[in-house]
C-alpha cells in the first residue's frame, strides 16, 4: 500500500513538472501580417460596413501590452448604419490531440450609451463559421482589459479558436483585443500520464495475485 501511494505521489510531481507548448503568441504589433501568418479576418457583417479588424488606435487606449497601439481593434463601422456586426477572427490552425488552453484581453472604448459584445470559442482547421462553438456573449468592460480563457479538452485532429465580435452597429463603439496565448500540453505530458496509469494498474495487480 505504501508503495502504491509512493508511485502515485512520484507520477503527480512528474505531471506537474511538465510543460505546456505555446503555439501561438500574439501581440497584434502588426495586423496587416496576420493573414500571411495564418489568421483569418472575415467580416461577414449585413451590411458590410467601411472597416474590418485594424491596428489599433492609441487615442482609444493603449495596448494591454507592448507598444500602445500594438493590440487589434474593431468598431461599429464594421457594419453599415442600421446594420448588425459580425466580423471574425479566427486564429491559425493548432492540434487538439492533447487538448488546448486559449486565453487573451478584451477592452472596449468608453462611450456613453454604447457597448461592445464578443463571442468566443473553437471552431474547425477549415475556419468555416458554420462550425463554431461560442460561448455566451460578454460585454466588454469598457476602460480596462480583461482577462478571458477558454478550454478544449483532448480532441483527435485540429481546430482554430475564432472572436465573434456582434451586436447592432449603432449600438456598438469600439473594441480591442490583445495578447492571444494558445497553449497546448507537451507529448511528454500526455506519455507521463499514461505511462503513471500504467504503473499504478501493474501495482494492484501485483497485489491481487
Amino acid at each position: 500500500m505504501i508503495k502504491q501511494a509512493l508511485l502515485a505521489l512520484t507520477m503527480t510531481g512528474a505531471m506537474a513538472s511538465a510543460q505546456a507548448a505555446v503555439v501561438v503568441n500574439e501581440g497584434f504589433d502588426n495586423v496587416a501580417t496576420l493573414a500571411n501568418m495564418g489568421w483569418i479576418l472575415n467580416n461577414a457583417s449585413t451590411p458590410v460596413g467601411a472597416t474590418g479588424w485594424f491596428q489599433g488606435e492609441q487615442q482609444q487606449f493603449v495596448s494591454q501590452r507592448g507598444a500602445p497601439e500594438s493590440y487589434i481593434a474593431a468598431n461599429f463601422a464594421n457594419a453599415a448604419e442600421g446594420g448588425v456586426i459580425n466580423n471574425w477572427l479566427i486564429t491559425p490552425e493548432f492540434s487538439t490531440a492533447s487538448g488546448a488552453t486559449v486565453s487573451f484581453w478584451l477592452n472596449a472604448g468608453v462611450a456613453e450609451g454604447y457597448s461592445d459584445q464578443i463571442a468566443f470559442g473553437f471552431i474547425d482547421a477549415s475556419g468555416s463559421m458554420t462550425t463554431a462553438l461560442l460561448d455566451s456573449l460578454v460585454t466588454v468592460t469598457s476602460g480596462a482589459w480583461t482577462q478571458y480563457t477558454a478550454s478544449i479538452g483532448y480532441v483527435p485532429g485540429s481546430a482554430r479558436f475564432a472572436i465573434q465580435y456582434t451586436g447592432l452597429a449603432d449600438a456598438s463603439n469600439y473594441v480591442g483585443v490583445d495578447s492571444l496565448i494558445v497553449d497546448v500540453p507537451e507529448p511528454s505530458s500526455i506519455l507521463i500520464l499514461a505511462a503513471g496509469m500504467l504503473g499504478l494498474g501493474a501495482a494492484r495487480r501485483r497485489k491481487q495475485a
